[in-house]
């Protein structure tokens, strides 16, 4: 015979100071860490700004191939923005970025805008972009013969 006893004295859960004490814990230890976070994650802005503007010039080097015709990508530093040929579209970068662009005099378009140029052969115009975040530094080559984007420091 099987004698199951169930005793109701010992009550399952937290109690509330239990409750209040690690969420005072929690805050103090957010308040140390959130900083940490914050600064890791804003550094995070500068590779992918680059990886997306080098991404969009690969893209814009395959459509003048498939399409037999030049296209261009307008970078304007001032706004932080760029914009494909044919597009309607501006892509906005991170404001905390500061760009350069190095490009052909006749391709300067303005007093802080200035295009790449890819041909149907898959050559382009050339030239360097540099972004620059606080100390932090990628650039952006585009060899004129090739047309082969590399990122590099």
């Amino acid at each position: 015979m099987l004698n199951v006893v169930i005793s109701m004295d010992k009550k399952n859960g937290f109690t509330l100071l239990e409750v209040l004490l690690v969420l005072a814990i929690s805050s103090v230890l957010l308040v140390f860490v959130a900083p940490d976070l914050y600064r890791t994650m804003s550094g995070m802005s500068l590779p992918k700004a680059t990886q997306e503007l080098a991404t969009a010039l690969r893209h814009s080097q395959s459509q003048a191939i498939n399409a037999s015709q030049p296209v261009s990508l307008v970078l304007d530093v001032e706004k932080r923005s760029y914009q494909l040929s044919g597009s309607e579209k501006v892509y906005q970068l991170p404001s905390d970025l500061d760009l350069t662009l190095l490009t052909g005099m006749g391709l300067v378009q303005g007093a802080s805008s200035g295009a790449i140029y890819f041909y149907s052969d898959g050559s382009s115009s050339g030239g360097r972009i540099s972004l620059q975040q606080g100390d932090r530094q990628q650039q952006i080559h585009i060899n004129w013969l090739t047309g082969e984007v590399e990122i590099g420091d």
